[in-house]
């Protein structure tokens, strides 16, 4: 496993490469970093997978920036094509979790020839966050308390985690900035994309639990039925984290999309 420090667009950002084949671009999800994916990485065969992940601009080891809307899903969507321009990923599959799945989608809609299918793991709702009731809600989600942002990761499960994972989270999401928190609260309020999404032609699969707290159901549905390729798979019992909940069966279904691809 490779870790390096590559200046992308105005930003150093840290990027992790391992293993040799197929190209995977991993994209975490909001005050999140790339170890999100490790349960993820662990169940592949690296011999047939070669897995870039990166810490967002204000996540993790990457550098902050000056202000929240340089942390939008639009900043981050070209951030990603970036990276991939750097190091050389001509076709990778884009694979993103919630904020994530954003930044993939937005990728793919904004260069519709860069990536070569998509997997959107519980991602951010394409109607915006018309399911926060009032200002006050999303003035907590934008400017979170440190027990505010313990109680939204413990709500990203439907079974509880361990302590040590528990804190081993919190330890991650005590390093995302303010930047970051406040501009992908934003922007995802605003990420209204719906009407667009019948413009893409490439594959897509759509990954989520049914016990979802974080991103309605009915909003993954919304999603999933707009793109005109998109194949669904909804696990019961599970919450906004099925790569951690369900793991196995999560690995499973996404080598199953990858093989159908060749």
């Amino acid at each position: 496993m490779s870790t390096e420090r590559l200046t992308v667009r105005d930003a150093e950002i840290a990027v992790t490469q391992v293993g040799a084949g197929t190209d995977l671009v991993l994209v975490h999800g909001f005050q999140n970093d790339h170890t999100a994916w490790d349960p993820f990485v662990e169940r592949l065969d690296l011999d047939r997978f070669r897995v870039t992940t990166f810490d967002l601009v204000g996540s993790g080891a990457s550098g902050g920036a000056a202000t929240w809307a340089r942390c939008s899903i639009d900043e981050y969507a070209a951030d990603l094509v970036a990276i991939c321009d750097q190091l050389g990923l001509e076709a990778p599959i884009g694979i993103g979790h919630s904020l994530g799945g954003a930044t993939v989608l937005q990728a793919a809609l904004t260069w519709p020839h860069r990536l070569r299918a998509l997997v959107l793991v519980a991602p951010a709702s394409t109607s915006g966050l018309d399911f926060v009731p009032d200002d006050a809600t999303f003035e907590v989600l934008a400017h979170p308390t440190p027990e505010q942002q313990r109680q939204l990761a413990l709500a990203a499960f439907r079974h509880p985690p361990t302590d040590a994972d528990l804190d081993a989270l919190l330890a991650v999401i005590a390093r995302a900035t303010p930047e970051h928190i406040e501009g992908a609260a934003r922007s995802m309020r605003g990420f209204e994309r719906q009407g667009h999404l019948g413009a893409l032609a490439l594959p897509v699969l759509l990954v989520c639990g049914d016990r979802d707290r974080h991103v309605p159901l009915r909003n993954h549905l919304a999603t999933q039925h707009a793109i005109p390729r998109c194949g669904l798979q909804v696990w019961t019992d599970v919450g906004h984290v099925p790569f951690v909940e369900v793991a196995d069966d999560f690995a499973a279904v996404v080598r199953r999309f990858v093989d159908a691809l060749s």
